[in-house]
């Protein structure tokens, strides 16, 4: 068995910490944001503020592949996700029109997934975890400590250093801090080499909003997920509890399409796109 460090306690940092625990292993995780759990998905939505995962409130989707993991691997995320409302979800139920011939094949299950808003997904996947190993919000770690070297000239990490002081020693370093993370720089003060770090930005810009049914039922998807048209993109997704977001993407060079962020000029560009239109008032 050996002793590892997860650091990070978003959705891939718990996840991979729970499996590693399964195997056998004595896992902690090392959150650096200080919030507890909260009581609840919608308390989770309402106010709870995880400032190291970016897009937090942004539109999501869990893809297939994701649910199929959670089925083989996490069972009891799967059930916490369900849980807290989260909702199955057919991608080819946003076949076109055209395609008549919807007689099911082998293997369509391939295309279901189970999904929702992020923070309802991060709760679920929280309140699993913290049943099941330790996880230590508030825990910054500054560092990285080191030992005798197996190999001359690579440094041999041992655990890591908080920004309390504590030395906290492990077999295995997990980085699961997203693309803020400071193991590059924890890398170099020890004599190790950088990683090559590739980054751009990626030129757009998207402005989203969320609605909630009132009778709690996701309506059906009259488009494809991601439309696109001619200088921009509208992206439709279901989430928890009978909500869905819209997401309308555009040029971050587009400076007209910028007054998008003002809800009345996105009401209007959407109510032009009918099959994209919320059925107001939601």
């Amino acid at each position: 068995m050996s002793t590892i460090l997860v650091l990070g306690g978003g959705v891939i940092g718990l996840s991979m910490a729970m499996m590693l625990a399964r195997q056998g292993h004595s896992v902690t995780v090392f959150e650096r944001d200080n919030e507890p759990l909260p009581g609840s998905p919608e308390e989770a939505w309402q106010k709870w503020e995880m400032r190291g995962v970016a897009q937090f409130r942004q539109a999501h989707y869990l893809h297939p592949p994701a649910g199929h993991l959670l089925d083989s691997h996490l069972p009891d995320v799967r059930e916490a996700l369900r849980r807290v409302g989260c909702v199955t979800f057919d991608v080819l139920s946003t076949m076109p029109p055209s395609i008549t011939d919807r007689t099911p094949r082998e293997g369509d299950e391939r295309f279901i997934t189970i999904t929702g808003r992020r923070p309802a997904i991060e709760y679920a996947v929280a309140s699993v975890a913290e049943r099941l190993l330790p996880v230590r919000r508030g825990v910054s770690v500054v560092g990285l400590l080191t030992g005798p070297s197996a190999t001359k000239g690579i440094p041999h990490v041992t655990g890591v250093r908080t920004m309390d002081g504590e030395e906290v020693s492990a077999d295995l370093i997990v980085d699961a801090m997203g693309r803020r993370s400071k193991l590059p720089t924890w890398l170099e003060a020890i004599g190790a080499r950088r990683p090559v770090e590739e980054a751009e930005d990626s030129g757009f810009i998207y402005c989203t909003r969320f609605f909630r049914s009132k009778s709690g039922v996701v309506p059906p998807c009259r488009a494809a997920l991601l439309t696109y048209f001619h200088s921009f993109a509208i992206l439709t997704l279901p989430g928890d509890t009978g909500t869905w977001s819209v997401t309308v993407y555009i040029s971050s060079g587009d400076q007209a399409l910028k007054k998008l962020r003002h809800p009345k000029h996105w009401t209007a560009l959407v109510a032009a796109c009918p099959l994209h239109e919320p059925p107001w008032p939601g």
